[in-house]
C-alpha cells in the first residue's frame, strides 16, 4: 500500500531548520516548481508528501508508480478532492481506497448500528438487498444477517442465481428467503434497505417504507425526497483498533475508515477478511448520511482517539 499526502503547510513540509524564514520560503517555492516531493517509509510502506499540485510532480509521481508497479493507494483527505490527482490516479489505474470495500464487510454491523440507535431489536426488523450481482461477500453477508431478523427479502433481476442460496438458508435454518424481481411489492414494508449494486435509476423503480433507512455501499445516490436522504448512509466511522492508533498520528489528515480499510485490504477470501475484523474488534463509530450529517448511538461510549479521527 502506498500512502500519499498534500502538505499545504510550508513549515510542516520543510520540517525544523535553521534557515530564516525568506530563505526556506524561497527554498519551499523551488520545490514546488520543479515538481520535487518527499519519499519516505512507515514500516514497509511507502509514504508520499508532495507540497503542491502540478504537472512536473504528476510525471514524476507517475514514473515512480511504474517503476514500483503502483496499485493501490491510499490519499490524504485534502488531496482526494483535488480533480488532477484523482484524473491522474484514474488514467494511470491506481485504484484509490475510498472505504467501500470496509463498508460492504461491515454491513452487517451497520444494520444492528442503526436498530441500536433506533432503540429497537434487530430480531424484529424486516430486512431488504438490492442485489443485481451475487459475490461471496454479499453471499455470506446475506447468510449472516437473515438469521438475525424477523424477515429477509431479496430484489434482483436475476433471480435464478439466488436459487441455491435460497435452498442452503432453508435446509440449515428452517428460514424462507423471499427473492423477487416486483419493484413495487418486494420491499414495501422494509424498515432497512441494503443496496449493495443498484443504480439510481433502478432505485427510482421501487417502492420504500415512509420511514426506512438505505445503506448505499456502493454509489452515494441521493434521493430527490430530501426526507428519504436524512435515512440513506453513505459512510461510516470506525473506532480504529488498538495495534493501529498510532498511525492516526503519523498520517495525519487521512480518513480514519479508509486508513483502516488500507491496513487490511487485500485479495483474499472473505472468512479470511471477517476473522481479521473479529480479531482487531472493529467496530463501527458513527453513520454518515448523504447530508453530511453523523448519526451517532447514545448508548455507545466513545474511544480516547476522538480527537485524532478525521470524519
Amino acid at each position: 500500500m502506498v500512502y500519499i499526502k498534500l502538505e499545504e503547510n510550508m513549515d510542516k513540509f520543510m520540517g525544523i531548520s535553521n534557515l530564516p524564514k525568506t530563505i526556506q520560503k524561497i527554498s519551499f517555492k523551488s520545490k514546488c516548481r520543479n515538481g520535487k516531493f518527499k519519499m519516505e517509509k512507515i514500516e514497509n510502506m511507502d509514504y508520499i508528501i508532495l507540497p503542491q499540485m502540478n504537472e512536473k510532480m504528476l510525471k514524476k509521481l507517475k514514473n515512480i508508480a511504474n517503476i514500483r508497479c503502483w496499485k493501490n493507494i491510499c490519499v490524504s483527505d485534502n488531496l482526494r478532492k483535488e480533480k488532477s490527482f484523482m484524473k491522474f490516479a484514474k488514467e494511470n489505474h491506481l485504484k484509490v481506497l475510498d472505504g467501500k470495500w470496509l463498508f460492504k464487510n461491515m454491513v452487517d454491523q451497520v444494520v444492528e448500528y442503526i436498530v441500536l440507535a433506533k432503540e429497537e431489536m434487530l430480531v424484529n426488523q424486516e430486512i431488504s438487498i438490492l442485489c443485481q450481482q451475487l459475490d461471496e461477500t454479499i453471499l455470506e453477508k446475506i447468510k449472516e444477517i437473515c438469521v438475525k431478523v424477523k424477515l429477509c427479502n431479496i430484489l434482483t433481476n436475476h433471480t435464478k442465481q439466488f436459487q441455491k442460496l435460497e435452498e442452503e438458508i432453508y435446509q440449515t435454518n428452517g428460514i424462507v428467503l423471499n427473492v423477487s424481481n416486483n419493484y413495487k411489492r418486494a420491499i414495501s414494508k422494509s424498515s432497512i434497505v441494503i443496496n449493495f449494486d443498484f443504480s439510481r435509476k433502478d432505485i427510482e423503480k421501487c417502492v420504500f417504507s415512509k420511514n426506512a433507512y438505505f445503506i448505499n455501499l456502493d454509489k452515494n445516490i441521493k434521493f430527490d425526497k430530501k426526507e428519504c436522504n436524512e435515512r440513506n448512509i453513505i459512510f461510516y466511522g470506525i473506532d480504529m483498533p488498538e495495534k493501529y492508533v498510532e498511525f492516526l498520528d503519523t498520517l495525519e489528515g487521512f480518513n480514519s475508515s479508509i486508513l483502516y480499510e488500507s491496513f487490511i485490504y487485500k485479495k483474499t477470501n472473505y472468512r479470511n477478511i471477517k476473522k481479521e475484523l473479529l480479531e482487531d474488534d472493529a467496530k463501527i463509530l458513527y453513520l454518515k448520511d448523504c447530508n453530511g450529517k453523523i448519526m451517532t448511538n447514545p448508548n455507545f461510549n466513545l474511544p480516547k482517539t476522538l480527537d485524532k479521527i478525521t470524519i
